[in-house]
């Protein structure tokens, strides 16, 4: 099953300014609510964007569950944000 990570500048309105863009709202990742969104300002955002050794297991702890939320088959289920 196939999702899409985003990087947005907050996660509450994020979805609402992407889905502006009908070529975004009509995405079968979208429509099947299997986007995962990370906050692009704090530590997780800055982990995801520049890669490093030392910032993949911090981002992995992070993404593999919002993965799993997303690809569940549920569209339902929230893809929660992590705490940090």
């Amino acid at each position: 099953m196939k999702t899409i990570v985003w990087i947005v500048g907050d996660p509450a309105t994020g979805p609402a300014e992407l889905r502006q863009d009908k070529l975004h709202a009509d995405l079968d990742v979208v429509t099947q609510a299997r986007e995962v969104l990370v906050k692009e300002s704090g530590d997780y955002g800055n982990a995801l964007s520049f890669v490093s050794v030392l910032s993949l297991p911090y981002t992995l702890d992070r993404l593999v569950p919002q993965l799993a939320a997303a690809v569940d088959g549920d569209p339902a289920t929230e893809v929660s944000q992590p705490q940090s």
